[in-house]
């Protein structure tokens, strides 16, 4: 018999990405970014978590599915609700629920982390020098 450790109140649980990066598991996916969009921080094969049951919010960047083909967008809501496109800063109408069925939404899901690698050393502070 003898006394329980007294590191015992610090044992502390292992670290999971899952846990940390993923609200909602079943509508959580993972992607490559295709492109890179250096404003917002992706750089082509970075991994995108994409989550498709939240809905967004001003500035939120979107996953978005035109035309067959994934796109990474952001989301406005001022004047109206309306999709930035990365690549030349057009705004983009957005349909609303009542111009089609849900087939027709553009809106994939809402990106909650981009996962670069770091090894690149792609983002210098100051690129200039």
């Amino acid at each position: 018999m003898g006394f329980p450790s007294p590191a015992q109140d610090y044992v502390e649980e292992r670290i999971s990405l899952d846990k940390r990066l993923i609200s909602h598991p079943s509508a959580t996916y993972f992607m490559r970014a295709g492109a890179t969009y250096w404003r917002e921080g992706i750089l082509a094969g970075s991994l995108l978590v994409v989550d498709s049951s939240l809905t967004p919010n001003d500035g939120s960047l979107l996953v978005c599915c035109i035309e067959g083909e994934f796109r990474v967008k952001r989301y406005r809501t001022h004047p109206m609700p309306h999709l930035v496109n990365l690549e030349n800063g057009l705004k983009e109408r957005l349909r609303t629920g009542d111009e089609g069925t849900d087939s027709d939404r553009p809106v994939f899901g809402v990106i909650t982390y981009i996962i670069n690698d770091a090894r690149a050393g792609e983002f210098d502070d100051c690129p200039v020098m």
